[in-house]
């Protein structure tokens, strides 16, 4: 039996509003690049625009969002974002908390979940 169309049709929404998202995302990184070049800190930063929008795209087109792996991958995420503001000068508390709770997450994933 196939899927009510209500489902399908959220699905189907959910996924458009992903890749425009994600396609928004991308188109800033290009206009960051324009605007301030090649620098370390431009690099990093779309670096990890790019590692977080390959991951959602993941989860929401392969329904990998409730697996492990997807969770352990946003995890890290999460650490790499506050491993590049912290590269590039900008050591605030939003920088610590998600640096010490992104490395949190990820040590409960991989050692504490069943």
């Amino acid at each position: 039996m196939s899927e009510p169309s209500g489902t399908r049709y959220a699905t189907l929404f959910v996924r458009a509003l992903v890749t425009f998202f994600v396609a928004v995302s991308l188109a800033l990184s290009v206009s960051l690049v324009s605007r301030e070049g090649l620098t370390p800190a431009v690099v990093g930063e779309i670096m990890v625009t790019i590692y977080v929008s390959a991951l959602v795209i993941y989860g929401v087109f392969w329904e990998a969002i409730s697996g492990r792996r997807f969770r352990i991958a946003l995890y890290f995420g999460v650490v790499l974002w506050g491993g590049e503001r912290y590269l590039s000068g900008n050591e605030s508390v939003l920088t610590i908390v998600l640096l010490l709770g992104g490395m949190g997450m990820v040590v409960r994933e991989l050692y504490f979940a069943e």
